[in-house]
């Protein structure tokens, strides 16, 4: 079963997050902050980021690059309120590899995931 770690500092958000994910077959691990956003990513070894923009604390961009710096074959989502153009073009210059408007349709986005997945395999097969 693929890991998914989703980086939500929203509880309600997590929750909805967590349960689409779950009722597609991944196992999902919730980190709530930057802070321990790093110790979680290590310690589930997780295949995909899913990446709020609007997190508290560090700029979500460090924390993007961060994480593109330590494992260049992870697939890092990001998910962003519509008009947020500037930070989802900085955020894909940065290492990110989709991003997926706020609100989303739950189809679209487990479809985005698999896509991601996807491409991640065909990386890790050469």
């Amino acid at each position: 079963m693929e890991r998914i770690l989703v980086i939500y500092d929203d509880s309600r958000s997590q929750q909805t997050v967590r349960r689409i994910l779950e009722q597609a077959g991944y196992d999902v691990a919730i980190a709530a902050s930057d802070q321990i956003a790093m110790d979680v990513f290590r310690a589930t070894k997780a295949g995909l980021v899913i990446l709020d923009v609007c997190l508290p604390g560090k700029p979500t961009q460090d924390l993007c690059k961060q994480i593109r710096d330590k494992l260049e074959n992870v697939s890092i989502l990001v998910l962003s309120p519509i008009g947020d153009v500037e930070d989802v073009v900085l955020l894909l210059k940065l290492g990110a590899d989709d991003y997926i408007a706020k609100p989303f349709n739950p189809l679209e986005f487990t479809a985005r995931i698999r896509a991601a997945m996807r491409r991640r395999e065909n990386y890790l097969r050469t």
